[in-house]
């Protein structure tokens, strides 16, 4: 497989008035040669009644400004509106005691619970609600994206963890199919997985997620094929500066060998694994390496990105790796991670990402 990466950033799925808008960015990804962008399907927002058509206004016009530009498009699939869920007929009151045992830990904030919004619906077949959006998708941005990532983070985000493997699987079997049926679809990604160790009822480790789902699958009977492209999400890589057997990236990889014969070629003892977010947070690498002063840890953020990307491109941890997505340009106040400030000035990191080669 070639060493050369694609190189992208992940903008956010909200932030504040246009900040994560394609537009709004649209410098950044000049002056840093950055040819993918990945953007947000944000069911929930696009479509909040069953009855109602989508809005896509917004992201029509992400998605044709950045093909404008010549860049490549990632879309990622996220989130049920509550009417695809069934709880859509819970009352506020209702929501703060719902199925708490599934959406905060024990003896946490019933506040800070997940949202609704995160829970799996549980028909997930080509019937679907959730298929038809898979269908809708594909039918309106087939021929104007390259990619279509079908959830994000499902090993975090999603609730009940219970027998999320073969929800994510039952969702891949049933795009797959969408995608048969679709002339010139995008290449198919998932699935996103978080990279969190350690396991509870709100969480499921990348390691025992990944080998569940890769068994749910072949419960499925499921064969990938070069079209479908396995993603992970790697923050511990970055800010741990992690490598050798402690690389989560690789850890993944290695899992899928002689398993997953997807993308790029098909061959299981060769399968990729596409990077869609990572990133260094501020909070996290200052209590990491016990940083004081904004200087000093912005000028880490920069170079642990650095680093991640070349232990990537160049060493034994990047290998089968084909892509690496950052999150964000604009930043996050709760999810500090970006390149630049709330304002838009570029740090450190942000200099840093534009010195690297840039392969689309």
């Amino acid at each position: 497989m070639s060493s050369l990466l694609w190189r992208g950033v992940a903008l956010g799925p909200g932030g504040i008035g246009n900040s994560q808008r394609y537009a709004s960015n649209r410098r950044f990804f000049d002056e840093t040669s950055t040819p993918w962008v990945r953007l947000w399907a944000d069911w929930p927002v696009l479509q909040p009644n069953r009855d109602a058509a989508p809005d896509f206004t917004r992201l029509d016009e992400d998605i044709a400004a950045a093909r404008a530009d010549g860049r490549r498009v990632m879309l990622t699939a996220w989130r049920y509106p509550r009417w695809a869920n069934g709880t859509d007929a819970l009352t506020p009151a209702a929501d703060a005691a719902h199925q708490l045992e599934d959406r905060v830990e024990p003896g946490g904030d019933p506040a800070r619970r997940k949202d609704l919004t995160f829970k799996l619906p549980a028909d997930l077949s080509f019937g679907s609600d959730w298929a038809r959006w898979i269908g809708l998708l594909f039918g309106r941005y087939g021929s104007e994206i390259d990619a279509l990532e079908l959830t994000n983070e499902p090993n975090l985000q999603l609730w009940p963890q219970i027998g999320v493997a073969d929800a994510v699987a039952r969702m891949m079997v049933t795009a797959q199919t969408v995608a048969a049926g679709h002339l010139g679809s995008p290449l198919l990604v998932g699935p996103a997985t978080s990279d969190g160790a350690g396991e509870s009822r709100l969480r499921t480790g990348h390691d025992t997620f990944t080998g569940d789902l890769l068994d749910r699958l072949d419960a499925h009977g499921f064969t990938a094929g070069p079209g479908f492209a396995w993603s992970h999400h790697s923050y511990a890589d970055v800010e741990g500066d992690l490598s050798g057997p402690d690389n989560r990236t690789a850890q993944v990889r290695s899992l899928l060998v002689g398993r997953w014969a997807g993308w790029p070629v098909g061959d299981a003892t060769e399968p990729g694994v596409l990077v869609t977010e990572t990133g260094a947070r501020l909070d996290r690498i200052a209590g990491l390496y016990g940083l004081e002063g904004p200087a000093a840890i912005l000028q880490r953020q920069a170079e642990m990105i650095e680093r991640n990307w070349r232990r990537t491109q160049f060493g034994p941890e990047g290998v089968g790796v084909g892509m690496v997505c950052l999150y964000l340009f604009v930043t996050d106040m709760n999810y500090d991670a970006g390149l630049c400030d709330l304002d838009g000035t570029p740090r450190p990191a942000y200099y840093a990402w534009g010195r690297l080669p840039a392969f689309s």
